[in-house]
């Protein structure tokens, strides 16, 4: 949804959408279960769309070390969301002490929104500060070597079978990734030394 509404809001449907597809096929054996935490997906997409558009991107090769890039943010989310929870264990116990004597009518409201209050700053401002950082980076390094991405040929189709080992890696089976491991430095050792 989050590529489709920001494609709404730029008119950059395809790329937007494209961007969404690669981080949905990534993430797509992270189901959220119980009391695990999944990767911030959200995190990921939006920055990956933000720096696109800040940086008017359109081709693969060259949004494709944007989407590298983003990948972090997922982690980051989880980590603050993480921080957020342990610090809630206060208000958990706020609240079973007024379950046992309530005194007043309103402390699980204050509870609720004090929550949501912190979640929404905390959250807001570790992503602002990650794009921020990102899009630095990146000012620096298209600044200085403007030529450093080539374009590669790398399509949306290459991008979306590498997104797709997500799927691969929901097996959990150290063959199937020392497989996946041997086949990707076999292809990287045919496609950029090609003299051997």
């Amino acid at each position: 949804m989050v590529g489709f509404f920001w494609g709404a809001a730029t008119g950059e449907y395809t790329t937007s959408l494209y961007i969404a597809i690669f981080f949905e096929l990534f993430w797509l054996d992270l189901i959220p279960a119980g009391t695990y935490i999944p990767p911030q997906l959200t995190a990921a997409t939006f920055s990956a769309l933000a720096l696109t558009t800040w940086f008017g991107l359109d081709q693969p090769s060259r949004i494709m070390f944007v989407l590298f890039a983003s990948m972090p943010l997922a982690w980051i989310g989880t980590k603050v969301e993480g921080w957020l929870r342990e610090r809630e264990q206060g208000s958990y116990n706020a609240l079973l002490n007024w379950a046992r004597n309530p005194d007043s009518k309103h402390l699980p409201g204050t509870l609720i929104l004090r929550s949501m209050a912190r979640g929404l700053v905390m959250s807001w401002a570790s992503f602002l500060v990650a794009v921020l950082i990102l899009k630095q980076g990146f000012d620096l390094v298209f600044s200085a070597y403007p030529s450093m991405f080539p374009p590669l040929g790398v399509t949306w189709a290459h991008l979306w079978v590498a997104a797709s080992v997500g799927g691969l890696m929901a097996l959990r089976l150290k063959r199937a990734y020392a497989i996946l491991a041997a086949g990707v430095i076999l292809f990287a050792l045919y496609r950029f030394l090609p003299t051997l």
